[in-house]
């Protein structure tokens, strides 16, 4: 007798968590003060420009902008991304080098503010998640 209790509790408990185990691909409302962000940091000897360019799977735009940076200086973009999905992110320096990478955004990372890192280098541009 016990058991069946035990089974038909068991039961109606999980019963609750149906629909419960994956996000939705709908809009996710961002942190207004913690949003996706790129993150650009040139690590060249000389001034660097890039354009940025972030386009969703469906190929509308969401981002596209060109920024001219000193040695060292970082600027901070907000792409918009308000939807899990994918995304190809290219940035391309004005020297020619350039670097074209897919970004797997999860709902969680919008609602935590997760950012991306673009690394200008002498030699190559580095795409990290932060």
């Amino acid at each position: 007798m016990r058991r069946r209790s035990l089974l038909a509790g068991l039961a109606v408990s999980t019963a609750g968590l149906a629909g419960c185990g994956g996000e939705s691909s709908n809009t996710v409302t961002p942190d207004p003060d913690d949003p996706v962000l790129l993150v650009v940091t040139n690590e060249q000897a000389a001034r660097a420009t890039v354009q940025l360019t972030v386009a969703r799977d469906d190929g509308s735009t969401v981002l596209d902008e060109s920024v001219t940076l000193d040695a060292g200086a970082t600027r901070e973009f907000d792409p918009g991304i308000d939807r899990p999905g994918q995304y190809e992110l290219t940035a391309a320096i004005e020297d020619g080098l350039r670097r074209t990478i897919t970004l797997n955004v999860e709902a969680g990372d919008i609602r935590d503010g997760s950012n991306y890192e673009v690394i200008l280098r002498d030699n190559s541009v580095q795409v990290t998640w932060a």
